[in-house]
């Protein structure tokens, strides 16, 4: 009898670790498989991320919802606070390259040619900025509501036009390269975050709730809070197709610290949870994700 007892010991000895997050606070029942990059917009910090889930490096950032590791190291984020505008940081914490502006800024995306698109929700435009700071191109968007529920991500595609996220307008917008608007697509709450995928379909982050559609707009794919009855769908910030079919989920809190529902998910084809990632103590409310040691041939 004692000896079944040390043995049921030292099992549970062995496989605590397996139910603990890195700082020992939350439990996860499934591990994070990923190495990856995030923004926590009330910890007004950009961190990387452990497979193991502990902070491998962070930057401070007035809150950030867009945030990229390029392809030279260098962590490139958008940032609104008492500062608005894009920032361009490397490993070593030095600043590489900056864009300042008045207006509120929830994405920026480093292009082919080395400038960058900067997404200015309150001046409801978006704009590509040069190496030494100088905008070289301005694309005038219209949005519904006032301008804080304009803009959120914006993306340019390989030939040249926009896909922009609307919150108000519940719908993401494509715009040809010259600035007309070409395609609405709608979506059943605010439009948040997508990506135009290599397949030609169009997958989109929106209020509770993940949505891919062809080119004609029909519906190829949905991931509701239905589908995840042990999760709670919030705010869906960012979404990336890995090359595997799954999709990763950013499922922002909207300004508050929980620890009922994970943050950032994976999710497949066939709408099983691969893995969720638990609060780390120092996240309140994390809000982009991008999957760093995965190659992602499609944008953001």
């Amino acid at each position: 009898m004692k000896k079944r007892i040390v043995n049921i010991l030292l099992i549970a000895v062995f496989l605590l670790p397996l139910v603990m997050t890195s700082d020992g606070a939350e439990p996860e029942t499934q591990a994070v498989q990923h190495r990856y990059l995030c923004s926590a917009i009330g910890a007004k910090r950009v961190f990387i991320m452990s497979e193991a889930g502990e902070i491998e490096w962070e930057y401070p950032a007035e809150p950030c919802t867009d945030a990229w590791q390029l392809d030279n190291g260098n962590i490139l984020m958008s940032f609104t606070g008492k500062e608005r505008g894009a920032r361009e940081v490397t490993p070593d914490k030095k600043v590489a390259w900056e864009y300042i502006t008045s207006s509120e800024v929830w994405s920026c995306q480093r292009l082919p040619n080395g400038n960058t698109l900067v997404a200015e929700s309150s001046a409801r435009r978006l704009v590509e900025v040069d190496r030494k700071g100088k905008v070289v191109k301005t694309v005038p968007i219209k949005s519904a509501g006032n301008s804080h529920m304009g803009m959120r991500h914006a993306r340019q595609l390989p030939n040249g036009n926009y896909l922009i996220g609307l919150l108000t307008d519940k719908a993401v917008h494509e715009y040809d390269s010259s600035g007309k608007k070409i395609r609405e697509i709608e979506v059943p709450d605010m439009g948040f975050s997508m990506v135009r995928l290599d397949n030609g379909n169009t997958l989109i982050g929106y209020k509770r709730g993940v949505i891919e559609v062809d080119s004609k707009d029909n519906v190829v794919w949905h991931l509701t809070q239905k589908d995840l009855p042990d999760l709670k769908l919030q705010w869906i910030c960012c979404v990336q197709r890995l090359p595997n079919g799954n999709t990763i989920v950013g499922n922002w809190f909207a300004h508050k610290r929980r620890t009922d529902t994970p943050p950032f998910f994976e999710v497949t084809p066939d709408k099983k949870v691969v893995w969720k990632a638990a609060m780390h103590k120092r996240m309140i409310d994390p809000c982009s994700i991008q999957i760093l040691d995965v190659k992602d041939t499609s944008l953001r």
